[in-house]
């Protein structure tokens, strides 16, 4: 049994504003010259799905991969896709787009490198808006039965915790972990375990050609730009070939695990995390 974790990706949009009359109070520097980047209020909620995104990216998908992953990308002759561990931790493409441009020789997926950004793009949408369905089609209940999950081996799951998995660098079971297995019913705890907090935590610094740093929260990190909302209350955004960007991802070691660990690992895990009463 697998248990990966799914999610959708919300992308944050941002509202104009004026940011001359909202900082007017602030003193004005002789001859200061305009900002050279966008500056915008923050942006106060995420948009809903690109449904016409999501037509096009299954109509892609079916033309491109349904012959192996399913036309509903459930699995074929390929993997299931929506409950994969790189669809779980994607964040607008990240994890995807680098498969689907280079494939996986090693596991008999070809490259599609001639693709279209949008076409790539697309495909993203209609993955994880397959992914926020399967979520929200059926409910697991909280009272599941341990029997049926607590299948590993708690001895190796503290083993991997201590060592391979590297997880003892940033979690302590006499800290934050203390009697985590009272806290959350076993599916719950399960499911935090692979499903840890959303990406909202995710901050960066941008440094100017002048020196000039920003910190903030990111709401926009693609190729091209930068976007954040800094300490000032206001939303930046910078070409990225134009400034310096730091970012400070608290889950970057659960997105590398994802790509290492095995079900045996999961398992074992949750079995040690299960003795922490």
């Amino acid at each position: 049994m697998r248990f990966r974790a799914l999610f959708v990706s919300l992308v944050a949009a941002a509202f104009c504003g004026l940011p001359a009359l909202c900082q007017a109070d602030k003193p004005t520097p002789a001859k200061q010259q305009p900002p050279k980047h966008d500056v915008t209020t923050a942006p106060q909620k995420g948009p809903k799905e690109d449904l016409a995104a999501v037509a096009r990216g299954e109509e892609q998908f079916k033309s491109s991969c349904g012959f192996c992953h399913g036309n509903d990308a459930t699995g074929g002759r390929g993997p299931d896709l929506i409950r994969s561990s790189i669809l779980s931790h994607d964040k607008n493409g990240d994890q995807i787009e680098p498969v689907i441009r280079n494939g996986r020789p090693d596991k008999g997926m070809p490259a599609f490198p001639t693709l279209k950004q949008n076409e790539v793009d697309n495909i993203v949408a209609f993955l994880h808006h397959q992914a926020y369905e399967a979520l929200h089609s059926a409910h697991v209940p909280g009272d599941y039965p341990l029997a049926k999950l607590l299948t590993g081996s708690a001895d190796a799951g503290k083993a991997y915790f201590n060592g391979a998995g590297g997880c003892s660098g940033c979690h302590s079971v006499t800290g934050d972990l203390a009697g985590i297995a009272t806290k959350y019913s076993p599916i719950d705890l399960q499911q935090h375990m692979v499903y840890p907090a959303r990406e909202d935590n995710i901050t960066a610094t941008v440094t100017l050609s002048n020196g000039q740093k920003y910190d903030g929260k990111v709401t926009h990190n693609d190729e091209f730009r930068i976007g954040i909302v800094a300490q000032d209350g206001w939303h930046h955004s910078w070409p990225k070939d134009q400034v310096k960007v730091a970012i400070h991802d608290p889950l970057a070691a659960h997105r590398e695990l994802m790509q290492k660990y095995t079900d045996a690992d999961i398992h074992n895990l949750f079995a040690y995390l299960e003795t922490l009463k």
